[in-house]
């Protein structure tokens, strides 16, 4: 039965079912509901092209394979472009480097000199000397080398030259004239003692002394000849010029006949001027020799020489060039003056050649003597 007094809601419920329990307290890890007035917070859209949850990130092997092989081939390209670049130096080098051993070769001096520039004060470096020299042959450039950071490179070259083989490195560089050799095949000849009056290289105007002290020329073997006619040179001497070839110049040089007919002359007129000193003590100091007067003093006394032959020139016995030796001549003196006595007197002397010393010496192709 139904109660009248219940209300009509509660009536509708099940009298068999147990109660509803009443809901749990909010946990507490659960937030604090935010104020009313709080914005919403940011929440990122999501990129389209992000990779799945899982998946691996980074480049992938393919690619480092690309920029691996980019790199590479810019380093191939740079390294090509340099080499062509050397390469094409090199050759321009090593074609006027080969030119310019075949001119030397063919005697073709002129030739070489414009492709080194060379000083026109060489006076070896000329057609008519390397014509006569014995020419080097098989010229050859075994090698180059270019400098990166400037035109300049340098050659080497092998050559032959009386049966040897003989190497060395030149020089060759660029300008807007275009290559050149800037250190070429020249050498420079040995010293020429000042004790020898020097020598000549067949084919050249100038005679080769001690004040040359740096005259070149190119590789050879030279004839030589003596400085001038005044002396005569032994044998058929020559001279070999080439890389590393220093020559003991060794010249046996004797004077011509040339040179003792000039001494002569000049001792001829040395001595007669000698004859013309009336002062008995002068004409000794001259270089003649009187004999003593035995009746007479000889200061204060006049002197009359008169050369009756004069002293004759011959070559010493020395190896050296200018070694000269004077026979003694023949001589007579009258002697004027006051005998011990006082009384006027005369008498006879005789003379010889005395010492002297002289420097004798070739300047412009004459014979000077100094007598001191």
């Amino acid at each position: 039965m139904t109660d009248p007094n219940t209300p009509p809601s509660d009536q509708s419920q099940n009298p068999t079912e147990e109660p509803t329990a009443a809901p749990a307290g909010p946990a507490a890890s659960t937030a604090p509901a935010a104020a009313p007035d709080a914005p919403a917070a940011y929440a990122p859209a999501p990129n389209p092209y992000a990779p799945a949850p899982g998946t691996k990130t980074g480049i992938r092997p393919w690619v480092w394979w690309v920029i691996g092989g980019a790199v590479a081939l810019v380093v191939v390209i740079i390294v090509a472009i340099v080499l062509f670049i050397s390469l094409l130096g090199g050759n321009g080098a090593k074609s006027v480097a080969e030119e310019y051993l075949h001119d030397i070769a063919k005697g073709d001096a002129s030739a070489a000199n414009k492709l080194s520039r060379a000083d026109s004060s060489d006076f070896l470096l000329t057609d008519a000397v390397l014509a006569k020299a014995k020419h080097i042959t098989d010229p050859a450039v075994t090698r180059t080398l270019s400098s990166r950071s400037s035109d300049q490179t340098q050659v080497s070259v092998a050559y032959k030259l009386a049966g040897k083989t003989y190497r060395d490195t030149i020089e060759l560089d660029k300008d807007d004239k275009g290559w050149y050799v800037s250190r070429g095949l020249v050498y420079q000849l040995p010293y020429v003692s000042s004790s020898i009056a020097g020598f000549t290289v067949d084919g050249a105007k100038q005679t080769i002394t001690s004040d040359d002290s740096e005259i070149s020329a190119y590789p050879g073997v030279y004839s030589l000849g003596a400085p001038n006619k005044y002396y005569d040179l032994a044998g058929s001497p020559t001279l070999t010029v080439a890389a590393g070839s220093y020559a003991d110049l060794k010249l046996d040089l004797t004077p011509s006949a040339a040179y003792i007919a000039e001494v002569q002359k000049q001792v001829d007129a040395h001595y007669a001027e000698c004859a013309t000193k009336t002062a008995y003590y002068d004409v000794e100091d001259c270089g003649i020799d009187l004999s003593f007067p035995s009746n007479m003093p000889a200061s204060g006394s006049t002197v009359a020489v008169t050369v009756v032959e004069s002293p004759k020139v011959e070559v010493g016995d020395s190896d050296s060039y200018y070694q000269f030796k004077i026979g003694e001549g023949s001589f007579t003196a009258v002697l004027t003056g006051s005998d011990y006595r006082g009384n006027p007197a005369t008498e006879n002397l005789t003379g010889r050649a005395g010492y002297i010393s002289a420097d004798i010496s070739v300047k412009d192709d004459k014979v000077v003597v100094t007598f001191n």
